[in-house]
This record gives C-alpha cells, sequence and structure tokens, in this order.
C-alpha cells in the first residue's frame, strides 16, 4: 500500500508522488488546502492502479483510532458518532472505526466512479490536482479549516451521494468541452481561457489550466451556468433565430453585372448580341421571346449585406438583481452571439420611467465589452414603463435605418420583473419590429400577449 492511502494499490512500477511534489502541482492549478491520502488515491488510479478491499484495511483504521482516542470527560465517558455515550472505550473504538469505514467506503463509491482521463493534465498528478480543484467548487469539496487531510465533508454528510458528486464533475468538464466560439466569447470575455483546444491530441499545460478555470466557472448552479442554461434554452426558439440578409440590387454603379429575363420591351437595348443574330433570322420568334420573358438581359449590380438589428430593454428596478439578472444575462448573452457570428447589430438599454443610455455592439469586441459591463452591473431605478421604453427603442432603430445603416428586420427583447401593462402601445405604432417579451418570475399577460401578436416570443415567469 501507498504511505499516504490503504484504499488505492498504485500499478507495478508507478512511483507515487511525494508530499512536496504534490503541493507543487496543486499550487500550479491553484488548489490551496487538499487531502495527500485522497490526492495519492487519484494519481494511483490515474496511473492504473486498483481499489482496495475495505476489509484488508480495517484493522488498520481500527488502530490508528485506538492510537489517537481522546480521554473520557470527567465523567468517565467517551462520546459515541451517534450520538450517545459510553464508559466502554473498546465500544467507542468499535463506534468509531465503523463511521470511519463509511466515510472509507465513501470514498471509494466516489473514487470508482469517477473517471480521471475527463479531467486536464499531462501527469496522473495533474490530473488528479485538477479534480481536486473542480471538487473544491462543491459544498463540502474541501478540508474543513482550509488546510490539509481528511475527512471530507462532502464524504461525511449522509445526504450526499458520492457517484452524484463525480457525476457533477464530469458533467461540468463535458459542458467545457461542448461550448462554441461565441459561447466562450460571452462566458469569457476577456479572453483569458480562449486557449481550450487539444493539439494533436496533447493537452499543453496551459490549455489544461483554460479548460480546468472554464469548467470552475460552470459547475451545476454557478452565475455563468445560469447564463449559460438560458442562452441554449433560446437558441432552442425558431423566431429567435438570427440571420444575416445577403440581396442583389440593381445598381447603374455596380461592378457586378448579372443576365435575367427581360421584364418588358423598353429593355430590348439592353439584350446581347446573339439574341439579335435570332432577329434577323425569325423575328417573329424573337418577338415571341422577348413578350414571354425568355430573352436575357445584362444589368449591373451590387451584392448588399443587412444584419438584423436587435434592441434589448431590460427593466433597471432594483429587484432585477441576483438570479434574474443572470437569467436576464444569458438572454443578453444569446443575442451578442449573433454578432461574435456577424449576423446582427445589438443595442441595449436599462430603462425605467424613460429610455436609458443606449448601449451597442457591432464588432466581436464591443460584444465582449457590452457582455462584461452588463453581468457587472447592478441595478437600481424607479418605475417601469414597457410601453415607452420599446416605442422609444423602435424609433431608436428606425432613425438608424433611415440613416443608411445596413440593417433589416428590427427585434424588441424586453426583459422586466414588472406586471405593468404594456396596453397604452399599439402594435401599429411599431410597424416592422417584433417584440420579444420575458416576464421574469412574474405573470404579464399583456406583455406576452402583444409580443407574439408582433410574431415574437412572450413568456410568463421566465
Amino acid at each position: 500500500m501507498s504511505s499516504l492511502t490503504f484504499r488505492t494499490t498504485p500499478p507495478p512500477a508507478y512511483i507515487p508522488p511525494g508530499r512536496e511534489e504534490m503541493r507543487e502541482v496543486a499550487k500550479s492549478v491553484g488548489l490551496k488546502g487538499f487531502a495527500p491520502d485522497l490526492l495519492a488515491d487519484l494519481c494511483n488510479l490515474a496511473a492504473g492502479g486498483n481499489l482496495t478491499v475495505p476489509s484488508s484495511y480495517q484493522e488498520v483504521v481500527r488502530k490508528k483510532i485506538e492510537e489517537n482516542m481522546s480521554s473520557p470527560d470527567y465523567h468517565g465517558d467517551w462520546k459515541l458518532p451517534n450520538g450517545g455515550w459510553t464508559e466502554d472505550r473498546q465500544k467507542a473504538i468499535t463506534a468509531k472505526t465503523q463511521k470511519m469505514m463509511s466515510y472509507h467506503q465513501s470514498v471509494q463509491d466516489f473514487l470508482d466512479t469517477v473517471k480521471l482521463d475527463c479531467f486536464p493534465g499531462g501527469t496522473p498528478l495533474e490530473q488528479a490536482c485538477s479534480l481536486l480543484k473542480l471538487l473544491a467548487t462543491q459544498k463540502g469539496g474541501t478540508p474543513s479549516g482550509g488546510g490539509d487531510g481528511e475527512p471530507l465533508p462532502i464524504f461525511t454528510d449522509d445526504d450526499s451521494r458520492p457517484e452524484g458528486v463525480a457525476e457533477a464533475l464530469h458533467e461540468a468538464m463535458d459542458l467545457v468541452d461542448s461550448l462554441e466560439g461565441e459561447e466562450l466569447d460571452m462566458l469569457d470575455p476577456d479572453g483569458e481561457n480562449h486557449s481550450i483546444e487539444e493539439q494533436d491530441g496533447i493537452e499543453s499545460g496551459h490549455n489544461s489550466l483554460n479548460r480546468l478555470k472554464v469548467a470552475e466557472d460552470l459547475v451545476a448552479g454557478s452565475d455563468k451556468r445560469v447564463m449559460l442554461d438560458i442562452s441554449r434554452k433560446l437558441d432552442q426558439f425558431t423566431k429567435l433565430q438570427v440571420r444575416r440578409q445577403k440581396k442583389v440590387e440593381t445598381d447603374p454603379a455596380g461592378e457586378e453585372i448579372r443576365q435575367r429575363p427581360i421584364q418588358n420591351l423598353g429593355e430590348l437595348s439592353r439584350v446581347s448580341p446573339s439574341a439579335w443574330a435570332t432577329r434577323q433570322q425569325a423575328p417573329g420568334y424573337f418577338l415571341y421571346q422577348a413578350v414571354s420573358g425568355q430573352l436575357p438581359v445584362r444589368e449591373r449590380v451590387t451584392r448588399v449585406e443587412r444584419r438584423q438589428a436587435i434592441f434589448i430593454l431590460v427593466d433597471g428596478s432594483g429587484s432585477m438583481n441576483g438570479q434574474k439578472h443572470w437569467k436576464a444575462t444569458g438572454v443578453v448573452m444569446n443575442r451578442l452571439k449573433a454578432v461574435i457570428s456577424g449576423d446582427a447589430e445589438v443595442y441595449l438599454s436599462v430603462f425605467d420611467d424613460n429610455l436609458g443610455d443606449v448601449h451597442s455592439a457591432k464588432t466581436p469586441e464591443e460584444a465582449r465589452e457590452l457582455i462584461r459591463q452588463f453581468a457587472d452591473n447592478n441595478f437600481s431605478g424607479g418605475g417601469t414603463n414597457i410601453a415607452a421604453a420599446v416605442k422609444a427603442a423602435h424609433d431608436f432603430i428606425e432613425e438608424k435605418i433611415n440613416g443608411g445603416a445596413a440593417l433589416y428586420r428590427p427585434e424588441i427583447v424586453v426583459l422586466t420583473d414588472e406586471d405593468s401593462s404594456i396596453k397604452g402601445l399599439a402594435k401599429s405604432s411599431i410597424p416592422g419590429t417584433r417584440v420579444h417579451g420575458f416576464a421574469m418570475s412574474v405573470s404579464n399577460p399583456s406583455l406576452v400577449a402583444f409580443a407574439r401578436s408582433t410574431g415574437g416570443v412572450g413568456i410568463e415567469k421566465f
């Protein structure tokens, strides 16, 4: 057995790391306190070792408890692990041994489930430290008091399921590997963790740390996990899909020439010379082709691309903080992904009774900056006038389009936790604009109905 653990055995020819080597690698991944015996277990298994049978080390556990047994209290009694007292020292030792064996069995259940190859690192020790760093994000996943050693509270909790703990860590790593480039841009706008791909099948130390940091941000229940879950949920709505518009428009000064069917006899001068040869041979047939639109004419054109215009309106009331804020950030993230892909321009305003300052994102750099600013924002505002904000956002986009901006199909996204009415606004007041309404944790039937009447998505208690 390893000098640090009896729960696992290393494979032949494998030399388990010493404490000093453990500390160095733990420090490199940002792991502070850790349990050397659990780390040794993980290293043994990552190297190809095996779990040992609990009966083989039960006596070792009992002897260790007996050697460290405290003195009885002033009544001559020892406290039992599950409550009660006894004046029988051997009974106390047996009870504590059973309790500790239950702990070791819980750890072994975890070790038996965990898949070390899911975690970044080029050596068994690096993989094991990465796992413990991610385990530290879980409640009770670090040694008590922030130091080293066991037991870890997460394995002493009767309600904790060791297999579930391992599965949660696997799920976080799988989620990292599933991230698309736009999602990573939004979750990590500073760009510190973008290089998470492997090169030639070998993961560098830098990429290992990046994958681990992203995984820490995405453990179940975290703020960024809420963002990602909401963003992916919105991807499922067809009405929320964003597309760049590509059109070919007639332009006398255009650099590109195309041929199209003749539309009227006034365009005969633009018919190709080969078609005129037909007129010399068969005038009647030539006229028939012209009238029936079979003759090709040449015209100059320009290819035009327009990006979708999206205006996000966020309720600025203080009640939008906390979980609602991170849900709203997920919606913002989802819309800004279209800026990263080049399909949209996004405008955002935090409103109350009036439209607030308008922030814009037209480039990937501006999208990352906007999500950073929004995620760090704390809301505080007065009343909430949804109708006035929607009308102001519509007028803002219309002014942009009329000014020559290459935008089309304007959409307004409303995020609010108010149940105030939008009845003061008529659909005819915002012609050509689609509205999506999200009532955060509340019912707002008028907002939902209005959004759906424009062809948009309306959701209550979002």
